[in-house]
Formats: C-alpha cells, sequence, structure tokens
C-alpha cells in the first residue's frame, strides 16, 4: 500500500500496529521486547523475498496478537564472494539484529524494530516486530510516491546513512528500507553489519546529523557499548573497529562544521528549516542497491 499524505511529526513516539491497524497495547519497547521473547507462536510462513528465507510469524499474549519475523541466518566465511565479487571476514547472522538495535536505542534512534533473542522450534534466533502496512523503497520507486515532507524523508535518509557507517552494514538495500503510512522510514535487516574492518565507504554522503544523535554518538563510550553488545555477538575486536569508525564518523561532522558552520551540519528535530548546506547532496542520494547482493556457492 501506498503510505499517507501525513507524515509523522518529529519527535513523535512510535505507535505500534497490530495485524489488523490496531494500535498495539505497549507502554514501552522494552514492552515490546518481553513480547517477543515470550508470545506463543501461533501462525507462521516461510518468506520468499528475502535473501535468507527468513520466518514470518503471529505471536499471540493474552489477547494480544503480533506479527512478527524470525532470523536464524548464520553464515561465516573468511572469504565469499558476493556477486562475483570477495569480501573478507563474511558473516551473516541473525545475533546481529539485536545489536543493531541496541545500538539504535543507545543512539535515540526509533527507526529499528524492537528485537529479542528468541529460540523457536529449537533453534537459536531473534524475533523482531513486523511493520505493518509498509512498503519497500524499491515499491515507492516503482509506484512513483514521493514524500510529502522531502526535508523530513532525506533527514531519515540521513541517519540511515550515519547508522549503517557506524555498524559498517554492507548489505543496506532498497528491499530492507520499509516506508509506513506515516512516511516514517524503518531501517530492517541488519544481519551482514558490524564487520571487522575501520574503513567507512562513501562518508561524504554523510552531510547532516540530528543534535541528540551527534550528542550520543560523540558520547559513545566502550563500557557503555560492552555492556550493551556483547551478548548479542559484538566481539571486543569487532567493537574497537566500531569505536574507529565512530571517531572517523565524528572528525568528518566536525570538519563541515569549522567549514560550514554548526547549523548547516547539526539541526534539531523540530526545526522545519531547510540547511543552508548539503541539500543538493542528501536529495541527489540514489544510488542504494535494489537488492541484497547473492552469496554464491564456495568452489568445490
Amino acid at each position: 500500500a501506498q503510505p499517507a499524505a501525513t507524515p509523522v511529526a518529529a519527535g513523535e513516539a512510535p505507535v505500534w500496529m497490530g495485524p489488523g491497524g490496531e494500535p498495539l497495547p505497549f507502554a514501552s519497547e522494552d514492552e515490546v521486547r518481553s513480547f517477543l521473547e515470550t508470545a506463543r507462536v501461533v501462525r507462521q510462513k516461510e518468506l520468499t523475498s528475502g535473501v535468507n528465507r527468513p520466518l514470518k510469524v503471529r505471536l499471540q499474549q493474552d489477547g494480544v496478537e503480533t506479527n512478527a519475523i524470525f532470523r536464524i541466518v548464520d553464515i561465516e566465511r573468511k572469504q565469499a564472494r558476493l556477486d562475483g565479487k570477495i569480501v573478507v571476514d563474511f558473516h551473516d547472522s541473525y545475533i546481529y539484529e539485536c545489536a543493531a538495535y541496541e545500538l539504535s536505542r543507545l543512539l535515540g534512534i526509533d527507526n529499528v524494530p524492537p528485537c529479542a533473542k528468541r529460540q523457536y522450534q529449537h533453534v537459536d534466533g531473534t524475533m523482531q516486530l513486523w511493520i505493518e502496512d509498509a512498503m519497500t523503497e524499491n515499491g515507492r520507486r516503482d509506484a512513483g510516491a514521493e514524500p510529502p515532507e522531502q526535508l523530513s524523508w532525506l533527514r531519515q535518509k540521513q541517519t540511515m546513512r550515519l547508522f549503517d557507517a557506524l555498524i559498517y552494514n554492507f548489505d543496506r538495500n532498497q528491499g530492507n528500507m520499509l516506508i509506513d503510512p506515516r512516511w516514517k522510514l524503518w531501517f530492517i535487516d541488519h544481519t551482514r553489519s558490524f564487520k571487522k574492518s575501520a574503513a567507512i565507504e562513501s562518508i561524504g554522503k554523510i552531510v547532516w546529523c540530528e543534535r541528540g544523535l551527534w550528542e550520543r554518538l560523540q558520547a559513545l563510550d566502550k563500557p557503555q557499548l560492552s555492556r550493551r553488545l556483547k551478548q548479542h555477538g559484538v566481539t571486543p575486536v569487532r567493537l574497537n573497529l566500531l569505536l574507529k569508525r565512530r571517531d572517523k564518523l565524528v572528525d568528518h561532522l566536525r570538519d563541515r562544521i569549522a567549514k560550514l558552520g554548526e547549523d548547516a551540519v547539526i539541526y534539531d528535530a523540530a526545526d522545519r528549516s531547510a540547511p543552508s548546506a548539503g541539500l543538493s547532496e542528501a536529495a541527489s542520494d540514489d544510488d542504494i542497491p535494489l537488492t541484497s547482493s547473492k552469496l554464491e556457492d564456495p568452489p568445490g
């Protein structure tokens, strides 16, 4: 379905929706996560649209029903070939889904759906809330649908750019960008993240940062991150590299601030005025791949 014309207001808390379009009775993300951990699975089907064939499940508990996605992928190779390209230290794993969610909470980013570790049918995986009545970015483009507030849309994509750079998500594509009926952009599918590399590709495409995110990004520290991410598969080596990427992002934004002024780079969520710089760069951000890179079978 095409999103409605009324966009979500800046800073407005997410409203979790049930399968029938009804608001879910959760007062916090912790309540959502508890539900994902404990609710009974009453229905399931394999999704064929994703590379790793996750399950879409219906959860039920105390009269409440939600849809969720259950991921179990866990592939690790020293070298892998993706669409003909060699990737060193390839790890595609469900464990990073919750790590990405936990980091998004630390940063105050509310574009990643709640996620919890879960065992289902004696298999370990992650259970993540399903975003109802959403269209993918490639679906939006095919439909020719344009956001009613271009600045809000571009800001959300800028946040996604920064977040993907921080976690080294090398699988962002139009199929794992979801747009709900209020034009909120949801970042999903982070199983190919937290790579062992300090590199940041296309850092020049990051031109703006919301003020609260900017402050939290700078304040991230190793003990805090270790407490939140270690249990979700982010080893000390991967954590150190994440912090190196953080330092590069901070340096990049500070350089822009020094050159252009803070008001051209750092914005307040409630401020609807267009920035004095970076608008053309953000608006031309159209190079996101259509689909995930396909993992090719190893030789022999």
